[in-house]
């Protein structure tokens, strides 16, 4: 049994399911090397990312039982697009899911857990109108002045999941996304967003880029460390909880403070922001677990990408088992419209945790095929992957940055190891070296350690085993000094648990640095340039290693050098 799921909008993409394991996934981005595609395409469908894992897999598109996606798009003529192509399919292998409805599947059903509660927070979900097949989905819905004229955005969503059912025990509705500068807080203004859209107004005001007219949230993130928490403490809340519900004002934090403005005013309020980001976040977390009842938690959209805001719901006690998927944001709706599919066909009975390494393996002849275009590149390959790990340990350790590429890539926006830019966490200039010379981005966002998990607790203050990098801890006193580049300017870190089981080849080859140096840790950031998708081929690595001053690649068995 075999199903394939898409998404229509930015981050779309497409995931394979058979016999109830995910063989392969890919973000349209990876391919188009445009970033964030689909944010305005129009509604095109990704026929690139379709056509990706069926080719892997020697399929054709008469191999699929069923297709499922999803849209964002205002108006939706998948069906139109789907069959114009697929013109021998029967109408009805095609089913439309609501954007935060694939969202809950993704998760859930990557938790490995028999039943949860699930939140779904982003900025915006799918559109509610009758131009699209959404309010089929809520014929009894309580928008009673529904017309042809308005549009309702799915806010927040909560459910209650097992194997397979769900039922949807809350949803929020946001009428229209715009933003109020006005000074005052009019009352009448505070349910007027969601959490996303929120956090997308501080991130448009302090962080907008004018050269490539965006403003990505990991750096708000980044900059509301280095709010003072005096100030913080005398800045009255903006989220609140009232009459057992969450409003979020619709407005901008101190209008008078830009992206134009100086960084310490910038960070004062990316901490209002971050602080309620969090406080919202907590709010849905008890919801959920007051409407539910349920002792285990996941969580999608891209509100959950916040690793902060993570790791307050994971230490409030609520729940004994918390989930973060990887692909929190639109890259794994593809994901979730693959389970629904799946689970159309078949009565599921168990299902394992996520392994997020879905991406195709890239065969000797690819890795050579593409080297051969680089006359001026040279490389070894090695029989014995020991030696490998060995050599380029050595590079590491004499401060050298290396991309490193193995096997399938990861679902979703972090790097955990499979596309990877990799380093020392020992010289306290490494951090500046990257952000400056290599990633090309502000100096003040922090990098990530990969920790092998057995020496996690000694050098931070967690023993929670967090293999996705969406948990936030604290770096013990004794090690900030020794891992300077991963430690950021709160001495926290968003740390990676890595495993033997999880990853093996990146397992080895932090324990060969541990070896070496008696530090467990690697640097980890994604391995792409500025502007740039993570890379996703071999040639894209090249490329990429080739562009930004990388010292060495290594592609699964291959050392690459200049």
């Amino acid at each position: 049994m075999r199903v394939l799921g898409f998404s229509v909008g930015h981050h779309k993409g497409a995931v394979i399911i058979e016999d109830g394991k995910v063989i392969v996934g890919i973000s349209q981005e990876r391919l188009t090397r445009i970033k964030s595609d689909g944010a305005y395409s129009g509604g095109k469908i990704p026929f690139e990312s379709i056509n990706y894992c069926l080719n892997y897999l020697n399929l054709t598109y008469e191999d699929i039982d069923y297709y499922v996606y999803s849209t964002t798009e205002l108006i939706d003529d998948v069906e139109e697009q789907f069959f114009g192509v697929y013109t021998q399919l029967k109408t009805d292998i095609l089913h439309f899911i609501p954007h935060h409805l694939a969202h809950a599947y993704s998760s859930f059903m990557s938790s490995g857990f028999e039943e949860s509660a699930v939140v779904v927070a982003d900025a915006s979900g799918s559109i509610l109108n009758y131009k699209n097949k959404l309010h089929k989905w809520y014929e009894n819905s309580d928008k009673k002045d529904l017309d042809n004229t308005e549009d309702y955005h799915e806010g927040f969503s909560i459910y209650h999941f097992t194997k397979n059912e769900y039922k949807e025990v809350y949803k929020k509705w946001v009428k229209e996304l715009w933003v109020d500068n006005s000074e005052s807080l009019k009352s009448e203004d505070l349910d007027s967003t969601s959490l996303g859209f929120f956090y997308g107004i501080g991130c448009q005001q302090l962080i907008y880029s004018p050269e490539t007219h965006t403003w990505p949230a990991g750096k708000l993130m980044g900059l509301a460390s280095f709010a003072d928490q005096e100030f913080l403490n005398n800045v009255p809340p903006h989220i609140i909880e009232k009459a057992g519900d969450i409003y979020i004002p619709n407005k901008t934090i101190y209008p008078r403070v830009t992206w134009q403005s100086d960084f310490f005013s910038r960070a004062r309020v990316a901490g209002i922001y971050q602080r309620e980001q969090e406080t919202g976040a907590l709010i849905l977390a008890k919801k959920a677990k007051e409407i539910t009842g349920s002792n285990n938690l996941c969580v999608a959209g891209g509100s959950f990408l916040n690793c902060n805001a993570n790791e307050i719901i994971l230490n409030s006690g609520l729940f004994e088992n918390c989930f973060f998927i990887p692909p929190s944001d639109d890259s794994g709706i593809p994901l979730g419209c693959s389970w629904y599919a799946y689970q159309q066909l078949v009565d599921i009975n168990h299902t394992e945790p996520l392994k997020p390494y879905i991406g195709k393996v890239y065969s000797k002849s690819d890795i050579v095929s593409s080297l051969n275009e680089f006359t001026q590149l040279k490389f070894k390959e090695y029989q014995n992957f020991d030696e490998l790990i060995n050599d380029i340990t050595f590079q590491i350790t004499e401060n050298r940055v290396i991309g490193w590429f193995q096997d399938g890539s990861e679902i979703g926006p972090r790097a955990l190891g499979n596309r990877s830019i990799l380093a020392s966490p020992i010289k306290p200039w490494m951090k500046d070296h990257i952000n400056n010379d290599i990633k090309k981005r502000e100096w003040y966002r922090p990098f990530a350690p990969s920790v092998l998990f057995e020496h996690q607790n000694e050098i931070f203050e967690s023993e929670i085993y967090s293999p996705y990098m969406l948990l936030t801890t604290t770096v013990r006193e004794e090690w900030r000094n020794k891992i300077p580049s991963v430690t950021h300017i709160d001495n926290s870190a968003r740390h990676q648990s890595v495993t033997l089981n999880n990853n093996p080849k990146f397992y080895n080859l932090i324990k060969r640095f541990y070896e070496m140096t008696g530090v467990p840790v690697l640097l980890n950031t994604s391995f792409n340039g500025p502007n740039e998708p993570i890379v996703e081929s071999p040639k894209d690595a090249i490329l990429t290693f080739l562009n930004n001053n990388l010292d060495y690649l290594v592609i699964n068995n291959f050392i690459i050098s200049r």
